[in-house]
């Protein structure tokens, strides 16, 4: 995705806060997991624990369906094998 949005904190409060499109994936994309849209309020609660950059729970800019989204994504242990 563009650098349309900037990745910041702030800037993903103020997408949750307008209700925009968000989603979530348990997983690797490689090993089968999905993103799956979720409320403004499943997102307003992963917000106090995904980030953007690396780690076990992230967030990105992502299209989905044709539509600029938030991805939440959160990673199990048994994805670092």
């Amino acid at each position: 995705m563009s650098k349309k949005y900037p990745e910041t904190m702030e800037a993903a409060r103020k997408w949750v806060a307008e209700g925009k499109p968000c989603t979530f994936t348990y997983g690797l994309a490689y090993r089968g997991a999905q993103p799956h849209r979720i409320s403004k309020e499943e997102a307003e609660e992963k917000l106090k624990h995904h980030k953007f950059g690396m780690g076990f729970y992230t967030i990105f800019w992502r299209v989905f369906e044709g539509e600029d989204v938030l991805n939440f994504t959160e990673y199990g242990e048994n994805d670092l094998y």
